[in-house]
């Protein structure tokens, strides 16, 4: 058994098509797993057994994990890399992770980046139970790709993995379900800071300086659309008594003329660097701020409970559904879409329309005024675009100490509803 190999000796050999940024670093901090096993045969017949996997799929994967295990320099890496995968969100490793394929493997090379992932699916459950979680809460989370992963390989003897860096999360049960919503420890990577008034508790977010942003607020050059005539260059200047900065309206936009904050009244809730939990939405009912409101008491919970040292300050998100654009088409005293995202302080992010294309009509890159449009909001958004307008992914942030205020709008007033309405409709209409 290989004890310790130098980390350049495991790449020459191993020969990898792909390893994520940074590994040299954790290499030099991984302590080498003695295990004999890559995976414990009783976790690989408990599984079979479930899935009534057929035989030759068996075999394969048999074959697979020998192929692996055999090779001392191979499993010596595969054990380092599993404990990478299984720490990472906790780490909260911002390096890419997707499929990776040795070189040096004679055959059953193409099932590694499964046997990979599926090797992580022990040391993460019992890292929980360690922690006293109970095993309601993960035991779902780890297996939910393996049914129709085994199936494609034994339907049609593909053993490729799609989406690698969002199953990750499932097989190392570093996401959890609470009621509606998933969550994951994520730090914040954001440029701007939030302050929040230390007597009426009113929260401000704002922008770093050097960013360029187009005259509706929005990130020069997203969607292809430039402002030469109104794009402004945000600010951040700096004394012992005041910040003053471009201010982010929580609709999701930022303002061109700077505010000033006093030190005395105003302090810091987020900044870069710190820790919250990422939301993200499954498909299905249930999308209300009630639900919301649920879901985000149930992880600060959870997380307060079995994971004390971790500093959680709140929740962040991107996606399509946080677009303050979709308040245009929607009826926001109706739509749960528009009622969802009054409950946080939406901010403008690089990201275009491509989600809310995939989405709403099937694809990144389809064209809305030529795809089939069935439902109202298909319609509603082709209309919109036909006309001009453009939609945005946003980002969200809603803060633990706003949890319990869910349900009334902690952050998005009335007049800044209004002053939205007036930089989207004025763009609509070319001023």
């Amino acid at each position: 058994m290989v004890a310790r190999l130098d980390f350049q000796t495991c790449l020459a050999y191993c020969r990898f098509d792909f390893l994520p940024e940074g590994l040299e670093e954790k290499y030099e901090a991984y302590v080498p797993n003695q295990d004999a096993a890559l995976i414990p045969r009783s976790f690989l017949t408990d599984l079979f057994a479930r899935y009534e996997v057929p035989e030759t799929v068996r075999q394969t994967l048999l074959r697979g994990i020998e192929a692996i295990e055999g090779d001392g320099t191979l499993f010596h890496f595969t054990k380092f890399l599993v404990d990478v995968l299984c720490s990472a969100r906790w780490r909260c490793d911002e390096a890419f992770y997707t499929n990776m394929t040795p070189g040096c493997m004679t055959h059953s090379r193409e099932l590694y980046s499964f046997l990979l992932l599926l090797a992580c699916v022990v040391p993460s459950k019992n890292f929980l139970a360690d922690r006293g979680v109970p095993e309601a809460h993960y035991e779902e989370i780890a297996t939910q790709f393996l049914k129709p992963q085994l199936d494609k390989l034994a339907e049609r003897g593909d053993a490729a993995v799609d989406d690698f860096q969002w199953k990750m999360n499932f097989y190392t049960c570093s996401i959890f379900l609470h009621d509606r919503f998933y969550f994951i420890v994520h730090r914040f990577q954001d440029e701007f800071t939030m302050f929040r008034h230390v007597r009426t508790g009113k929260v401000a977010a704002l922008r770093h300086a050097g960013e360029t942003f187009r005259g509706d607020g929005q990130k020069d050059g997203v969607n292809g659309i430039s402002d030469a005539a109104g794009r402004f260059v945000t600010e951040w200047s700096e004394t012992n008594e005041t910040v003053r900065a471009n201010r982010i309206n929580p609709m999701g936009f930022v303002e061109r003329e700077p505010v000033v904050l006093a030190k005395s009244e105003w302090e810091p809730v987020l900044r870069k660097g710190d820790m919250l939990l990422a939301l993200h939405i499954p498909s299905g009912p249930g999308y209300t701020p009630e639900r919301l409101k649920a879901s985000m008491r149930m992880a600060l919970d959870f997380y307060a409970r079995y994971f004390p040292e971790l500093p959680i300050r709140g929740f962040w998100s991107e996606s399509w559904l946080y677009d303050p654009a979709l308040s245009l088409l929607l009826d926001p005293e109706k739509s749960n879409i528009v009622q969802v995202q009054r409950q946080m302080y939406v901010y403008p992010v690089s990201e275009g329309d491509r989600m809310l294309r995939l989405e709403l009509f099937g694809d990144r890159n389809a064209d809305p005024l030529t795809a089939p449009a069935r439902t109202s909001l298909q319609k509603a958004a082709a209309e919109y675009m036909r006309k001009g307008g453009r939609f945005h992914t946003s980002g969200m942030i809603v803060l633990k100490e706003e949890v319990d205020r869910i349900g009334s709008r902690p952050y998005v007033e009335a007049e800044e509803i209004e002053k939205f309405r007036e930089a989207a409709l004025g763009r609509l209409a070319g001023r």
